[in-house]
């Protein structure tokens, strides 16, 4: 393969937020660009920022939801005090600030959640009757909800440390997380359950280390084109365009992954629900690399027909 010139002389400046796992995503970043041969490490600075989502304790159901995790590091990447943001990708919206744009994503770890209790379980029907899970997610809680109808969900906030010192302290039963995060903090501490994902569709973009910047930076847009990992990168902007009529927030019982089969071709997975899980509409579908757009839009569209005739009467209600 042919050798990598370096990106011109310049710092390069990272944004993330101001989590141990944000923060370790932006160092996988780094190590990328390193290894790449694309800047060297002195070269590249780690700006952590705080987001609005990290600031709030409160339930999030007084404020809108969208771009919590994100809007204080887009906006430092618009005002050009950041060059890349370093985004989880399943906390973007749909539609970013006028400048910058999702360009790549590194390769994908492993989409799926799990299950964290204290207790070593098998399965999901191991939890106690009528037990307590914490979760902040509409989808999870959904989802949850049409497995085991019993349980009882309260909101749980907080970032990854917090919410697994809540479970410790016996304040719930479980709780979920992404197994990629549990992957990069290399978390063991507690009994971890995956679910696979036809069982617990992942949110759009979960598992990916988004990278966002100015479209008009061209020598960090070609670094970023040298980082990006094409399939992974093909799957997510087929999930984001699912949630493209949404607005795509992160706060609605929604979610769409898709993934390459052996054969290249795509599997897209998508479902909508209202928040117990009694109500709710799957589309599955397969599509190639040059249809797989139009189809995420079609699904997308599907979802809002579904949720305009049978789901939007039951929210709030």
């Amino acid at each position: 393969m042919a050798s990598i010139t370096p990106i011109k002389k310049r710092r390069i400046r990272i944004g993330t937020r101001a989590t141990n796992l944000a923060a370790r995503q932006a160092e996988i970043l780094a190590g990328a660009i390193i290894n790449g041969n694309l800047a060297k490490k002195e070269d590249i600075e780690i700006i952590k920022i705080k987001s609005s989502g990290d600031i709030i304790t409160s339930s999030i159901g007084p404020y809108d939801g969208k771009s919590l995790f994100t809007k204080e590091i887009d906006q430092a990447l618009v005002d050009n005090k950041i060059d890349i943001a370093a985004h989880s990708v399943k906390d973007l919206e749909s539609y970013l600030l006028d400048g910058i744009d999702l360009l790549g994503v590194l390769k994908r770890m492993d989409p799926r959640d799990a299950l964290i209790t204290n207790e070593k379980i098998k399965s999901i029907d191991e939890l106690p009757q009528d037990c307590l899970i914490g979760t902040a997610s509409p989808r999870r809680s959904a989802i949850l909800r049409s497995m085991r109808n019993d349980v009882n969900i309260i909101e749980f906030r907080g970032n990854f440390e917090t919410r697994i010192r809540k479970l410790q302290d016996k304040e719930v039963d479980a709780t979920l997380l992404a197994m990629a995060g549990i992957q990069r903090l290399n978390f063991s501490d507690c009994n971890i359950l995956p679910f696979e994902t036809d069982a617990m569709i992942p949110a759009a973009g979960q598992g990916a280390i988004g990278m966002v910047a100015r479209t008009n930076d061209e020598e960090v847009v070609n670094m970023i084109q040298e980082l990006n990992h094409i399939e992974s990168y093909v799957c997510i902007c087929a999930e984001r365009k699912v949630l493209e009529s949404f607005g795509g927030s992160c706060f609605q019982p929604i979610a769409a992954f898709a993934n390459f089969d052996d054969d290249g071709k795509i599997n897209i997975n998508s479902m909508i629900s209202n928040d117990d899980g009694t109500l709710h509409y799957n589309v599955k579908e397969f599509a190639q690399r040059d249809t797989v757009m139009d189809i995420a839009g079609d699904i997308g569209r599907r979802l809002l027909e579904y949720y305009d005739k049978s789901l939007k009467r039951t929210v709030n209600s």
